[in-house]
């Protein structure tokens, strides 16, 4: 009698999955809450289904074969598709219930999602809301391995595997402290910054690397001396030194006194916040209904 069932079982490919993601047994099962010879035995039934290693075993190093990285793809895909038919079925409890994770950028998360996010929680309360900021890349990964539901974001986006919808549109202003050069300036045209002492955001975000193509394009090129991920930390040293920083029309909140806010012209930049989903994958009514209160707040001709 074969010691095998003849299938195989959803349990078999987590516990290959987990092992496959940590490349450690031991970890895995502690991942799983189960014993290292439990998910050892797993994974054995699965390679005798398939006829042939999933790992290479040598000594205490674990790696994939060529089969076993062939099968995470596909193993991977299925365990999402799973998981988006339960997602499916509890559409059916009217959001009295879930979890909804969403990745937003940082100036957006400053300002702009506060009343959104109270609304949702007042009307929703059932939903658990899992809300990280991350860069506009990040999210995008998150979205396409599926640990993100919805993103808030800039177009464009880096990844082909992204659905882009635009909410809003807003300028990129100048902001300086009271002793700046251009404090007392109605605007500032962007050939001016040439040369100017500048604090920025690092060069992972989107937007500071729409702000160097703004720059670039009419020959301007400031003198960067700060980079950083915070936008705290930004408008501490403009209020603390000379320096100047770009930051979009909605990412300093009322609070944010003492600072001078200039257009900037010849041309106007602007960038094009908006929400981010998954290509081709369920979109749970949580993330719908969170998405149809971005479009409500923003495409209305309401202005934050």
């Amino acid at each position: 009698m074969d010691r095998f069932p003849p299938f195989i079982t959803l349990r078999q490919i987590q516990y290959f999955l987990a092992a496959a993601e940590s490349l450690h047994f031991t970890k895995a099962a502690d991942q799983l809450a189960v014993t290292q010879p439990t998910l050892s035995h797993q994974i054995a039934q699965l390679e005798a289904h398939l006829g042939g290693p999933l790992f290479d075993r040598i000594g205490k190093q674990v790696r994939l074969t060529e089969s076993g990285t062939l099968l995470q793809n596909y193993a991977s895909r299925a365990v999402r598709e799973l998981e988006a038919g339960r997602l499916a079925l509890s559409e059916l409890e009217g959001m009295i219930r879930g979890e909804l994770r969403i990745g937003v950028i940082q100036s957006f998360s400053r300002t702009l999602l506060p009343s959104i996010l109270g609304g949702f929680i007042t009307k929703y309360p059932g939903i658990h809301l899992n809300i990280r900021e991350l860069t506009g890349l990040e999210i995008e990964q998150g979205l396409a391995n599926g640990s993100l539901d919805l993103g808030i974001a800039f177009a464009p986006t880096a990844l082909d595997g992204t659905d882009v919808e635009p909410v809003l549109e807003e300028q990129l202003l100048l902001v300086v402290g009271p002793d700046n050069e251009f404090a007392k300036r109605k605007w500032v045209k962007l050939a001016e910054l040439d040369g100017k002492s500048m604090v920025l955001l690092t060069k992972d975000f989107l937007t500071r690397r729409l702000i160097d193509k703004y720059l670039g394009d009419v020959g301007a090129r400031p003198n960067v001396v700060c980079e950083t991920n915070s936008m705290e930390v930004m408008l501490g040293a403009i209020a603390e030194s000379s320096v100047s920083t770009i930051i979009p029309e909605h990412g300093l909140r009322s609070s944010d006194e003492g600072y001078r806010i200039i257009p900037l012209r010849d041309p106007t930049p602007v960038r094009t916040s908006a929400l981010l989903w998954p290509k081709s994958s369920f979109r749970s009514a949580s993330a719908r209904t969170f998405g149809q209160m971005m479009r409500d707040r923003f495409l209305s001709g309401e202005r934050p």
